[in-house]
């Protein structure tokens, strides 16, 4: 338990994500992230370009 107290889920996905999905995935502050053709994750949402953004 306390491993996971201070870890964050995030989601990846090669199809994209329904409306209702990115909008709780919003609401909880979990980062979504689409694989584009190349294999490389995009942001889709808020929290995962603020993710994105942190990384060097």
């Amino acid at each position: 338990m306390s491993m996971t107290e201070s870890a964050r889920g995030l989601h990846f996905t090669l199809a994209g994500y329904a409306p209702d999905a990115r909008e709780r995935a919003d609401r909880l502050g979990v980062p979504l992230f689409l694989l584009d053709l190349t294999g490389i994750p995009q942001p889709v949402n808020a929290p995962a370009v603020a993710l994105d953004a942190t990384r060097s």
